[in-house]
């Protein structure tokens, strides 16, 4: 990590603390968005770290940005970093400029024609986080990028609303429709790109959640006291909290090997590690919480109704284990050690 990312992590946290309290995430979850969060976010130049300057980025290298993302999970935040991160990085490859405001993505099967005029966009896009929420939308099949800015209700046959477990809005919409002030481009295999960007993304937020409840767990056994002395002291929370320390540990080597590597056999094997953690890290923590760490007045739950979620999002680790498998074994037996020892 070099100095301008230290500085990165620093200024992310500063506007977190000062802006993302319990308050504002429970508002964010009961339907406001949090506008001056963002705002601060955006006036950083923090929402488009690692874009390129001559496409509307803040430049920089791609990690900026996740560990921005990871530092934002800590907190729970509840704004579209990585959505607009992924749409932003889509845009750049295609060297596409950038807008300065929230982007949401979403994929399924839709599909664009291109006449003089206008783009005549149909299908249906697949749940989009905040997309309600965001200016612009950027829709991708498997060979195509659309960029389109948000349209009303009235302007398509259908936008269903909902809310997940982690309490972020979301949209799903059917269109058929021309769009004139549309921009489509042309990105070979863009699904693929799609879900690599997605959970790189999710691996940095859930080692980030991962990270803030094993502080929370730790908090609260040296807190809470039981027979006169803290929870802390005894054997049995003592070896939770180590299972809970080693799973952490083992989440966060694997999000740092994607801002050192973000290659695909690199993705698949954090993905599915980070997503195994997920089951441990949270039983552990709401066992050392008891009772309250269920409750909606205690922070924990807000990240681990998160954890669940992003566990599923762009595959979950039995999808990528079994792809890292299957490349395994098309390297064949004799390659086996040595991409093990490589990576």
């Amino acid at each position: 990590m070099n100095e301008d990312q230290v500085l990165i992590i620093d200024t992310s946290a500063r506007i977190l603390m000062d802006l993302c309290g319990k308050k504002t995430v429970d508002a964010a979850e009961n339907g406001s968005w949090a506008a001056e969060l963002w705002q601060a976010f955006e006036d950083s130049g923090l929402t488009l770290a690692g874009i390129p300057e001559n496409l509307n980025g803040s430049g920089g290298q791609f990690s900026d940005s996740l560990l921005i993302m990871r530092e934002a999970a800590k907190y729970a935040a509840p704004i579209p970093l990585a959505e607009t991160f992924i749409a932003s990085t889509l845009l750049s490859e295609v060297q596409a400029p950038v807008p300065l405001v929230p982007i949401g993505v979403s994929t399924g099967s839709l599909h664009f024609i291109e006449d003089e005029k206008s783009i005549h966009v149909s299908g249906c896009a697949d749940a989009m986080a905040y997309g309600g929420d965001c200016a612009y939308w950027l829709l991708v099949n498997s060979e195509q990028i659309c960029l389109i800015p948000r349209q009303t209700s009235s302007d398509m046959i259908n936008i269903e609303t909902s809310v997940n477990l982690a309490g972020e809005p979301q949209i799903k919409v059917l269109f058929n429709k021309n769009v004139s002030d549309a921009k489509l481009y042309t990105f070979p295999n863009a699904e693929e790109r799609l879900l690599q960007l997605g959970s790189i993304t999710r691996v940095q937020m859930m080692s980030g959640a991962m990270t803030s409840m094993l502080s929370l767990s730790v908090e609260y056994a040296l807190e809470r006291k039981q027979f006169g002395r803290p929870i802390a002291q005894f054997q049995a929370i003592q070896q939770q909290l180590a299972v809970l320390a080693g799973e952490v540990a083992a989440a966060q080597r694997a999000a740092d090997s994607l801002l050192e590597d973000p290659g695909p056999f690199n993705i698949a094997i954090a993905k599915s590690r980070v997503g195994d953690a997920v089951v441990a890290v949270s039983e552990i923590a709401h066992q050392v919480h008891g009772a309250m760490g269920y409750t909606r007045e205690h922070a924990l739950n807000l990240r681990s109704r998160r954890l669940w979620v992003w566990r599923d999002e762009y595959g979950a680790e039995v999808y990528w284990q079994a792809r890292l498998g299957a490349d395994l074994c098309m390297s064949g037996a004799d390659a086996l050690w040595s991409r093990i020892c490589e990576t």
